[in-house]
Order: C-alpha cells, then sequence, then structure tokens
C-alpha cells in the first residue's frame, strides 16, 4: 500500500489500515442493535442460506447519530450525481 501524504496541516489526523483491511470487503447485510450506551453495526456477506459476518462495528450513540448524518449527506450526494438509487427488497 503506499505511504499517505503527511498533511501539510499538523492537527491534521492521519489513519493508517493493513493492506488486506485497506482492500476492504463487500457485505450484502447490514444489522444494527442498540442499548443505552452503544450501537452495534454487523456486516455480513449472504450467500443462498448461509452467510458470513464480516465486520462488527460498536460506536457511542453521539457517534453512530453523526455516522448517520454523513452517510445521509452521502448519499444524497450521490444520487444528484449519478440518479435515485433503487432501495431494493428487505429481509423481514
Amino acid at each position: 500500500m503506499d505511504k499517505p501524504t503527511p498533511p501539510k496541516d499538523s492537527k491534521a489526523l492521519v489513519i493508517k489500515a493493513d493492506d488486506e483491511v485497506a482492500k476492504g470487503r463487500f457485505s450484502n447485510l447490514a444489522q444494527v442493535a442498540s442499548s443505552h450506551d452503544a450501537f452495534v453495526l454487523d456486516f455480513a456477506f449472504v450467500q443462498g442460506k448461509q452467510g458470513w459476518l464480516l465486520a462488527r462495528m460498536l460506536m457511542s450513540p453521539q457517534h453512530a447519530k453523526r455516522f448517520s448524518l454523513a452517510l445521509a449527506e452521502t448519499i444524497a450526494k450521490h444520487e444528484a450525481r449519478f440518479g435515485e438509487i433503487d432501495s431494493g427488497p428487505t429481509l423481514q
């Protein structure tokens, strides 16, 4: 993986990732649960009647809300550029 360019602002956040993490994983199922002090986001890949949990992310309620707003803003920008996204069928 290429080394990141050092930020000009010394206060900027630099996030490093191992090559395997940087490659990413494809998830076609996400489940969200919450408790008083945490949100749990599970990302899985499902094929047929079998699935594999790929990642579980735990977030504070405040971070989950900021994440939700950032995701909604990014989806709106994507749709403005490429057209409306059909959300497709949901699992019951």
